[in-house]
């Protein structure tokens, strides 16, 4: 009976035991960790004065990057995983400027000595890099797209440049203008297929979009009296407020448009952005907007303002402006915003 019950006993110390580890396992278990949060990083392409020449470069959250040490400029940027593309130009030793772009500080040259060209903007689709721009043939200046180091013309006839890029599947999208023998003609290719935006008066196009088969692009237009910044959708016409004002760069998110430039102040260029026609003015003094990025609720604006002693590259997060390089000149051309 002594054994027996000892048994019973020592029985029932384990599962007590066991019951209480249990709840104590139930109450003690750490809550689940919160995912991490997200890290939004902002890229700026554009150059500086080294106060020997202009110097191409990027800046990774206001960190700078020199692409090059001889004069030359960068124009547009775009950022895959880790790996940084910037389209610009640089001079040769024998004082041509080569069309060319970078990934990760590495240069690719898209045009030859003999021939000044330029990039003005830049795509990366599927690994493979699309980047617009002109070149000069001996006659005049012909718009063109390059994909990898293949060329393709767009306008060859009389002056003409490409000046932004989309890229949706197989079909290549750029912007920009022609000369069509008495004006400069605001236009975007398809390939190599041209759609007219705007013939009455002078007008250029400076950016454009692909959203399903919407084609947004914008610019400016001359209407007699001032020059008006607008965007298209296909070919419908929006004007966008704003005496003798130019737009520059566009995103379009959802059903929002959103366009940034400048208009003429009291005194000054002042840098805006616009989404559809309301306008949000980025300076107080002497300022442009050049590019935009749009992330979530967050509006962000490149461009440059003048800080009292010279043009300063920089942006604008909202209204918030931040410095990238105050020193000398500089200007900031391209934005990409990445969120991981």
């Amino acid at each position: 009976m002594k054994t027996t019950k000892s048994l019973f006993l020592f029985s029932l110390f384990i599962f007590l035991f066991s019951l209480l580890i249990s709840c104590s396992n139930g109450s003690t278990d750490p809550e689940p960790e919160p995912p991490p949060e997200p890290v939004t990083t902002v890229y700026t392409a554009g150059y500086y004065d080294n106060s020997t020449t202009e110097i191409a470069c990027y800046w990774k959250d206001g960190a700078k990057t020199d692409l090059e040490t001889v004069y030359s400029h960068a124009n547009a940027i775009a950022v895959v995983g880790s790996d940084v593309y910037v389209a610009g130009w640089y001079e040769n030793s024998s004082g041509d400027y080569i069309a060319c772009y970078w990934k990760d500080g590495a240069k690719t040259d898209l045009s030859v000595a003999g021939s000044d060209a330029d990039a003005f903007a830049i795509a990366v689709v599927g690994g493979v890099v699309y980047v617009a721009g002109q070149y000069d043939n001996s006659s005049n200046k012909v718009a063109c797209y390059w994909k990898g180091t293949a060329k393709t013309d767009l306008y060859t006839t009389n002056n003409s440049r490409a000046t932004a890029i989309a890229v949706v599947g197989s079909d290549v999208y750029t912007a920009g203008f022609y000369y069509d023998g008495s004006d400069y003609v605001s236009c975007y290719w398809k390939g190599t297929a041209k759609t007219d935006l705007y013939t009455t008066s002078q007008s250029e196009a400076y950016a454009i979009s692909v959203v399903g088969s919407d084609v947004y692009t914008a610019g400016y237009y001359w209407n007699g009296t001032n020059y008006v910044s607008c965007y298209w959708k296909g070919t419908a016409k929006t004007d966008l407020p704003g005496t003798n004002s130019e737009a520059n760069a566009i995103a379009v998110v959802e059903s929002d448009v959103y366009i940034a430039g400048w208009y003429e102040g009291s005194s000054i260029d002042v840098a805006c952005y616009w989404k559809g026609t309301a306008k949000t003015d980025l300076s107080t003094v002497d300022s442009e907007a050049l590019a935009i990025a749009v992330s979530g609720s967050d509006v962000y604006v490149a461009g440059w303002y003048y800080d009292g002693s010279h043009n300063a590259a920089c942006y604008w997060k909202g209204a918030t402006k931040t410095d990238l390089y105050t020193t000398a000149e500089s200007y900031a051309n391209g934005i990409v915003v990445t969120v991981e």
